[in-house]
């Protein structure tokens, strides 16, 4: 089974995002559900190169949260939760993000609509596309 490497998950709250944080920098970090069996359902990987606590933030504000029909129908079924991963710099946060990119998009089941793009200023190359 494919790793993010990540810590977590934790619930997807403004709470818990602050409770967890206790320092930012540049990181990657993954949206998803906690099936009722226990499994974390990656749906979104992003990253932020100066503050992966503010992206999180920023993340939740501009959530969908699954309504009436998605509860109905079975598609909201888990609990919204994330993981998150300090890095050492924007580079390396790039690099991680394209590989959880890659190793959990191959059936195009991320809600990601374009591949990761470098670090503002950097012409770096994709480590999975080179």
């Amino acid at each position: 089974m494919a790793s993010l490497d990540m810590d977590g998950p934790y619930a997807f709250t403004r709470d818990e995002i602050h409770r967890v944080m206790k320092q930012s920098g540049p990181g990657t970090f993954a949206l998803g559900e906690q099936t009722k069996d226990g499994k974390f359902k990656v749906r979104y990987v992003g990253r932020d190169d100066r503050d992966v606590k503010s992206a999180l933030l920023d993340a939740l504000r501009n959530e969908k949260k699954p309504g009436l029909l998605d509860k109905l129908t079975g598609q909201g079924g888990g609990n919204e939760v994330f993981k998150v991963s300090l890095a050492a710099s924007a580079d390396a946060a790039f690099e991680k993000q394209c590989r959880s990119y890659h190793k959990f998009n191959s059936r195009s089941q991320l809600e990601n609509k374009d591949h990761p793009e470098p670090p503002a200023g950097q012409s770096m190359k994709c480590p999975i596309c080179q």
